[in-house]
């Protein structure tokens, strides 16, 4: 029996997705998720700061607040930007205000991860690469999980700093996360 072109697509379609259904099948029953999760006969678990406990049916979920590593201490995020020479007017200007800005979200909380990018990058734009490198070495202290920080510093020794070695360093670290 001969198949018209319609009915051939709709064949292998059909095929194609039989496989990715039992390719999926196979992944889940290879790679269950039951970490972290929590049964119907547990009390109580705590993951990642996160108390949930379960008791006839109703279910509470606390968050416990982490404190701060005492042995990371952070750099001076109120550290001027040392600007480069070609660095205009405006642009300093504007990376004041908004240096300003995040300045006064780390006064309210110290362990806010996006303010303490948002200072690296400010310095880095305006050419301070040591203040920049400064603040993302701590943050990969104080957040060794989050890959962000190890590939800023992977750009910056590749390409403003010129140090192979470290790039390379920082960027199979972000790599690996």
């Amino acid at each position: 029996m001969q198949l018209s072109p319609a009915q051939r697509n709709l064949l292998v379609t059909l095929l194609v997705l039989a496989l990715l259904l039992g390719g999926y099948i196979y992944y889940r029953q290879a790679n269950p998720e039951t970490a972290g999760s929590v049964s119907l006969d547990d009390t109580a678990a705590t993951q990642n700061g996160v108390t949930a406990s379960t008791t006839g049916g109703d279910y509470t979920i606390t968050e416990i607040p982490v404190s701060p590593s005492p042995s990371i201490p952070p750099p001076d995020y109120r550290a001027p930007v040392i600007y480069a020479e070609s660095v205009a007017k405006d642009v300093r200007e504007v990376i004041e205000t908004k240096l300003a800005a995040d300045v006064a979200l780390l006064d309210k909380n110290n362990l806010n991860f996006d303010a303490w990018m948002n200072v690296a990058i400010l310095h880095k734009i305006g050419g301070d690469y040591r203040g920049a490198e400064t603040i993302w070495l701590y943050v990969t202290k104080q957040w060794p999980a989050s890959p962000v920080a190890y590939s800023n510093l992977a750009d910056l020794y590749q390409n403003f700093l010129h140090d192979e070695a470290k790039a390379n360093y920082y960027s199979s670290q972000s790599s690996s996360l």
